[in-house]
């Protein structure tokens, strides 16, 4: 009976948790420059020096977990459920944790056998991580087991006190008040699904509870925590306002002043008033001149409506700046007409270009862009390379392999990693 109580609330999690698994990367570059800055912060007073990669993806749950490669995977709830920069900061922070404390490499060891577990034990490692939203296991166990060795479960409660210790700790380095980390687990607390499990389901989780964590807030916290930075937390309400705004979060209560307006212009652009939104959008960018990407947000908004050109000279603006945003120089280089320029200017277009591919290696208007100018500027690998992945489906890895022996081109061989 015990066992079929238990089977009945997992697939209820399953149900309750499944849309996580499907949720698709959201990019945008001044939240990169964001999160690398927040991590440059922990890290300059801790030991780890390692580099942190950041993925943002589409998922209304606060929620943030590490993988194997350094990849620090946060939701775009997390960015919007975030009281202040602080809380954001707390939670890398945890993670960056669970890194310098090599829970992650312990956790590899640890589940190396979970492929030999019964399908009953399977069910029960994918409820531990349902709990605390890690769908990454899901992944693995429902469609492709032999994977599973690569994917986390949960660290254990030890592990979890001792990411929050380092988390907290962090914070008190840093001078850095802990009062918006408290408002962020309550946040939590109140989203989580808890109240559907009995005590003896709740051993599946591993993270603390939320008494636990607030007690280990409240006994290390510091007196003199007055480092806030005014700056940071301006720039981080503006993209929690986007992001707000583009995944269609009515948290827009919590949004004062120019962030609302912010807020309200792009809701304005995806209600069809473009009038309305650009009016907006030009008064913020006139009182906030060193913030190009209210810009970059003009030119998305007028890319969307078609007006190709306009958008191209904004982004232009912006990557001025900002020369490694890729995402504004993807855009650009998508919606500019190339075909009646000289030689010489195209093969310097193409190999300029050439690495938005690993960027967005599945776009095929991108792939077929490029094949485009390789044959212009007759480069044969790069054609072959592109004509693989076009036209060529059947054996495509070999194929790949092949050319990648053959070729002498090292940015080649290293963009064929992606798809073998």
């Amino acid at each position: 009976m015990v066992i079929k109580n238990y089977l009945f609330i997992l697939i209820i999690l399953f149900l309750l948790f499944s849309k996580s698994l499907f949720s698709s990367q959201i990019y945008d570059y001044q939240t990169e420059k964001l999160l690398e800055n927040i991590s440059s912060k922990i890290l300059s007073v801790n030991s780890y020096n390692k580099k942190i990669n950041f993925k943002v993806i589409n998922d209304p749950f606060p929620n943030a977990f590490v993988n194997q490669n350094n990849t620090l995977f946060l939701s775009s709830g997390l960015l919007i459920h975030s009281p202040d920069y602080v809380a954001l900061l707390a939670v890398i922070a945890h993670e960056i944790g669970h890194i310098e404390k090599y829970h992650v490499s312990k956790r590899i060891i640890e589940i190396d056998d979970l492929k030999n577990y019964n399908s009953l034990s399977n069910l029960a490692a994918i409820a531990g991580s349902m709990i605390i939203q890690q769908p990454e296991l899901m992944n693995a166990v429902l469609f492709n087991q032999t994977a599973i060795n690569n994917i986390y479960l949960n660290f254990s409660q030890d592990q979890e006190k001792e990411a929050d210790l380092y988390s907290v700790e962090t914070l008190n380095k840093l001078k850095l008040p802990t009062d918006s980390v408290k408002e962020f687990l309550s946040i939590l607390e109140n989203k989580s699904k808890f109240n559907l499990l009995d005590d003896e389901l709740k051993k599946f989780s591993t993270h603390p509870l939320f008494q636990e964590r607030y007690e280990i807030i409240d006994n290390k916290k510091r007196k003199n925590s007055n480092n806030f930075d005014e700056d940071l937390q301006n720039e981080f309400n503006f993209i929690k306002a986007k992001f707000m705004a583009y995944t269609g979060s009515d948290y827009s209560k919590e949004l004062e002043g120019d962030e609302k307006i912010y807020y309200q212009a792009i809701q304005n652009s995806l209600s069809g008033n473009l009038s309305k939104s650009l009016k907006k959008l030009n008064i913020l960018i006139s009182k906030h001149r060193n913030n190009l990407f209210i810009v970059e947000t003009k030119a998305d908004i007028l890319l969307s409506y078609g007006y190709n050109k306009e958008a191209i000279e904004f982004y232009k603006i912006v990557t001025k700046k900002y020369p490694k945003n890729n995402y504004a120089k993807f855009n650009i280089f998508l919606n500019t007409n190339y075909n009646d320029n000289e030689k010489i200017y195209l093969e310097e277009l193409f190999f300029k270009n050439i690495n938005l591919i690993s960027l967005f290696p599945n776009n095929k208007v991108l792939i077929t862009k490029l094949y485009k100018l390789s044959k212009i500027v007759e480069s044969p690998h790069w054609i072959s390379f592109f004509e693989i992945l076009l036209f060529e489906k059947k054996d495509l890895k070999k194929k790949l392999i092949k050319l990648q022996k053959k070729t002498e081109d090292n940015n080649l061989k290293k963009i064929i990693k992606l798809y073998i």
